[in-house]
């Protein structure tokens, strides 16, 4: 009985021996595997690149974005300036600090992948990737490719060093931007309210509105009437209008007011692209079908705007004394060789033969008829 007490005890300290053994190499293998990490993220982190990019001191910077034309960009005292592809192409600076602060913001987290042959994988090869090159006094301070960035994070790489980074703090699509994302689009300020008068040419004719005065005052013989006047001629017209010259029977005032909110709405008209490069037959400004619409304010200046050729839902536009060919979007562009139709109701059945100012509401048809004789 003693021999089996004793086997048992024997079995119960060799138990308790081995799991004492296996804590301490537990605890040994976890020190080492800390020890290891520490080195190696120390190592990582003193070879990963360090870009510095200070805002304020960037004189120079080009962009090429994948398939898109090279921008370049260069500070003249405080403001930036286009200098390819458009030289002298005014810049909107919110987009110059934009793409400056993402630079300074870009932090290096790891490497993932070394060598020019996996530069592929990752969209880091000419016409996928964004090289953005931001320089002062002609030395780069930052040289930086951006590729994909699905799945684990936005990946980069920079100059004369063929490692693949993982990357905080900047992300490709701020970079990712054609010559005309960088450029002021703002055709002009024009306040509708300003607008008092509107001519529109082109080849269909001469269309011209003006906008309505206030009622005249009742005289004193004719107070006691006025009132019911007023109410048996309705409302006075808030647009008066002509084609060619002839009274426009069944104005829709309504359309005048599109028109004008087409170029003034909210004050500011900007265009949505540019046709930079493009002869008057390409676009058709000089041609014989454009159009030109004249807006008069009320201090007595004018805006004037020649509407070309279509280019998709766009269409060529150019002001006056600016060379610049802007792309208009639908809206203002809906408005090119439009003729008499577009403001004048068409003519009640059996109406069609009475005269612009007969009363007779001939509309669309009479003045047409009126401005051909």
């Amino acid at each position: 009985m003693a021999s089996g007490s004793s086997k048992m005890t024997q079995i119960y300290v060799g138990l308790g021996l081995m799991a004492v053994l296996g804590g301490l190499y537990y605890m040994q293998r976890k020190q080492e595997k800390a020890t290891t990490n520490t080195s190696a993220n120390t190592a990582s982190s003193t070879s990963l690149p360090q870009v510095k990019v200070v805002p304020e001191e960037v004189d120079r910077i080009v962009v090429k974005a994948k398939d898109k034309p090279e921008v370049v960009l260069e500070k003249k005292g405080a403001d930036w300036t286009m200098v390819q592809p458009v030289a002298g192409a005014k810049i909107v600076k919110a987009t110059v600090d934009e793409l400056l602060n993402g630079l300074k913001a870009m932090t290096f987290k790891d490497s993932i992948a070394k060598g020019q042959d996996k530069y592929g994988n990752y969209d880091l090869v000419d016409g996928k990737a964004i090289h953005v090159t931001a320089s002062k006094g002609g030395a780069a301070m930052a040289d930086v490719w951006f590729g994909s960035s699905a799945g684990r994070g936005q990946l980069a790489r920079v100059a004369n060093d063929d490692a693949i980074y993982l990357v905080g703090g900047a992300f490709g699509y701020t970079f990712d931007k054609a010559p005309k994302d960088f450029r002021d689009k703002k055709v002009w300020e024009l306040a509708k309210d300003n607008v008092v008068g509107v001519e529109i040419k082109d080849a269909k004719g001469a269309l011209v509105f003006a906008k309505a005065g206030p009622a005249p005052a009742a005289t004193d013989a004719g107070v006691a009437d006025a009132p019911a006047a007023a109410a048996d001629a309705g409302p006075a017209p808030s647009w008066t209008g002509t084609f060619n010259g002839t009274a426009i029977a069944g104005l829709e005032t309504a359309k005048i007011d599109d028109l004008v909110n087409a170029f003034a709405m909210g004050g500011t008209l900007n265009a949505d692209d540019f046709g930079d490069g493009k002869s008057d037959a390409e676009t058709g400004l000089g041609g014989p079908d454009a159009t030109t619409i004249t807006f008069r304010l009320k201090d007595g200046g004018v805006a004037v705007m020649t509407l070309g050729k279509s280019d998709g839902a766009m269409r060529f536009a150019r002001k006056a004394s600016d060379a610049t060919i802007f792309l208009l979007g639908a809206g203002p562009a809906a408005w090119a060789e439009v003729g008499l139709d577009k403001f004048a109701a068409p003519a009640p059945a059996g109406d069609a033969g009475a005269g612009a100012d007969g009363g007779g509401g001939g509309g669309a048809a009479s003045a047409a008829d009126a401005g051909k004789k």
